[in-house]
């Protein structure tokens, strides 16, 4: 399928029923009373087609705070535009939607950018196959990228510009358009677009901008000249300058780095003493805090002794006593019937002696450790007193490399900044060489323009072809005198039997306008050539108006004539002939003819409250 199909065109708000209309391939008619949103509809399609930044305020929008359009996109699928009412950028969802989805979306911007491909235009575009096509806009070659609101004037014809006396190719009605608006027909009718044309300023424009570049240059020059000062420097004198001061501070800046890396190392071996003086400083700490705690255990140790010594004496004594006549009784040992306890008095004697000897021997380990311990202090505090000494050396190292370092800095910082002056006046020296050869290189540049201004529009062939279309195009729809229409390419439109287009009526400008359009879209589907693939067009049939009631007036001549002929009838077939190649959705006031209704989808806004549907949106009261 070729181009992009419209599916539905939906307004939802909150507290508020959806406003909704379908479309079918092929013909979709909408017709009913007048200020019943008709037109409205081919307004809100292109909002959501990102041509219009808003949209009407009528007295229902308010309302409606969203909208959507379901579309399909070639043979992409199906996808739904929504947009707020309030206007923004756009979002894309996946399928047909009318509410909000449970997926993000694709974010579309809503102004056309050539340079990036993340807007509605884009998207839109690349579905029709006519996405990055560039259209020349003025004599020169100026060129403009090709954006869905450029290309919406031949999808979504407005009432006012179908009933105009203006060419259907010059719609802006600007004259200054004209060749845009040519060659943009050009690139519909042939598919082949201006990108390779060469864009070449005015003649004005180009001397402006000589002078205007040589002024400027001029301006740099002086500029430099200032800096350079009067007079300037000699340049060869400033280079061998250079040349010694590059020697002379890179002697000085190897110097300080040697006497730099001195420096560092003796405060990095300063620091390791400090470091290490206070971590020996500590362990001498713990070591005396331990050997005051071992003394205190020394005194413990020599207070037990004292006790059991005393006990093993007490008891070698009486167990002495033991075997002699009782002291009170003076019993012999053998008649004595009393126990003096003497076998506990033994274990008791020899428990102690035991006791005894194991604190000697604990209190020996300890004075071989305390005597251990002394040792390491000494050996410490003679290691605190030669680092104490080390610190002071590297102390008054650093203290007389400073000044040698601060001195070689000085002068390195006094060497370098003369360096970077005489860098500065040198590259003064090469701007001004290069600004001067580009001032002789502008100078020269001839401002005669080259060659001829490109062709304008389509070539007279393909306007030929084209002119057959439009003929056939009416001859089908029974148009009176159809057999002498001809598409004219001096004012690219339509005459009969050389009378102009814009000599006719509103109705018959309307009805001629409307074949223009879709001879436009035959055109491209006859020749495999991209196209919106839908065409909307509003009043095409304004010749069947009722004058009482129609604020177009009564009608004339021609109007009148035509009115009396069948060609609504064959104009609507003929559209839902094409059903297979293109969807049209006609706006129309008049009624169809009764055997259109089979032939089409058919929406009546009536104007009536209580009969039928009122009109697009839901009136507020």
């Amino acid at each position: 399928m070729n181009g992009i199909r419209l599916r539905h065109l939906v307004f939802t708000g909150p507290n508020i029923d959806p406003a909704e209309l379908q479309f079918d391939d092929g013909l979709n008619i909408i017709y009913g009373a007048s200020n019943t949103g008709k037109s409205f509809a081919s307004k809100g399609i292109l909002f959501l087609l990102g041509v219009s930044a808003s949209l009407p305020q009528t007295d229902e929008i308010p309302a409606y705070d969203a909208a959507w359009l379901g579309i399909t996109l070639g043979d992409e699928g199906d996808f739904t535009l929504y947009r707020a009412t309030q206007g923004g950028h756009l979002k894309l969802y996946r399928g047909l939607v009318k509410q909000m989805p449970a997926d993000n979306g694709v974010v579309l911007r809503q102004e056309h950018d050539s340079k990036r491909t993340d807007t509605v235009s884009h998207r839109l575009l690349d579905a029709i196959g006519l996405a990055q096509k560039w259209v020349v806009r003025d004599g020169n070659g100026k060129k403009d990228s090709l954006s869905i609101r450029l290309l919406s004037k031949y999808a979504v014809v407005a009432e006012d510009d179908i009933m105009s006396e203006g060419s259907p190719v010059y719609l802006s009605g600007v004259p200054a358009d004209r060749i845009f608006e040519s060659n943009l027909f050009k690139l519909i009718l042939t598919g082949k677009d201006d990108a390779a044309a060469v864009t070449l300023p005015k003649e004005t424009v180009r001397k402006a901008a000589k002078a205007a570049k040589i002024e400027l240059v001029d301006e740099l020059l002086a500029q430099l000249d200032a800096e350079l000062g009067m007079p300037p420097p000699d340049q060869q004198e400033t280079k061998d300058q250079l040349d010694n001061l590059d020697a002379s501070t890179s002697d000085l800046l190897a110097r300080l780095q040697s006497a730099q890396n001195e420096l560092d190392s003796f405060v990095v071996q300063r620091r390791a003493a400090v470091d290490q003086t206070r971590e020996l400083e500590e362990r001498a700490d713990e070591l005396d805090l331990t050997l005051q705690r071992f003394a205190k255990l020394q005194a413990v140790y020599s207070s037990d002794l004292e006790r059991l010594h005393s006990i093993e004496e007490s008891g070698y004594v009486l167990a002495a006593m033991a075997g002699r006549d009782c002291p009170v009784c003076g019993a012999p040992p053998g008649a004595q019937t009393h126990n003096h306890a003497a076998q506990d008095i033994s274990v008791a004697h020899m428990a102690a002696a035991a006791e005894a000897r194991k604190i000697e021997r604990e209190q020996r380990e300890l004075a071989h450790v305390v005597a251990s311990l002394e040792a390491e202090v000494i050996g410490l505090r003679r290691t605190l007193q030669k680092l104490e000494d080390d610190v002071k050396a590297l102390d008054d190292r650093i203290r007389a490399l400073r000044p040698q370092e601060a001195s070689l800095r000085e002068s390195y910082e006094t060497y370098n900044s003369e360096l970077t002056r005489v860098v500065k006046v040198l590259d003064l020296f090469d701007r001004r060489t290069k600004l001067a050869t580009r001032r002789a290189e502008i100078g020269a540049i001839a401002t005669r323009r080259v060659g001829e201004a490109p062709h304008v529009g389509p070539d007279s062939t393909t306007l030929f072809d084209f002119g057959e279309r439009v003929k056939a195009v009416l001859t089908a729809w029974k148009f009176p005198n159809a057999e002498k229409v001809q598409f004219d390419g001096a004012t690219n439109d339509i005459t009969i039997g050389g009378k102009p287009r814009s000599a006719n009526g509103k109705g018959v400008r309307a009805v001629l306008h409307a074949a223009f359009n879709v001879a436009v879209f035959i055109h491209c589907i006859e020749n495999q050539l991209p196209h919106p693939g839908f065409l909307v067009l509003d009043t095409p049939l304004l010749t069947y108006r009722e004058p009482l009631t129609s604020k177009h007036g009564e009608l004339t001549q021609d109007e009148l004539a035509l009115k009396a002929s069948s060609l609504a009838e064959h104009f609507y077939k003929h559209l839902a002939s094409l059903k297979e190649q293109l969807q049209i959705i006609v706006i129309e006031n008049s009624d169809p003819p009764r055997v259109i209704q089979p032939l089409a989808r058919i929406e009546v806004f009536t104007g009536q409250p209580g009969e039928g549907r009122f009109g697009l949106l839901a009136r507020r009261n």
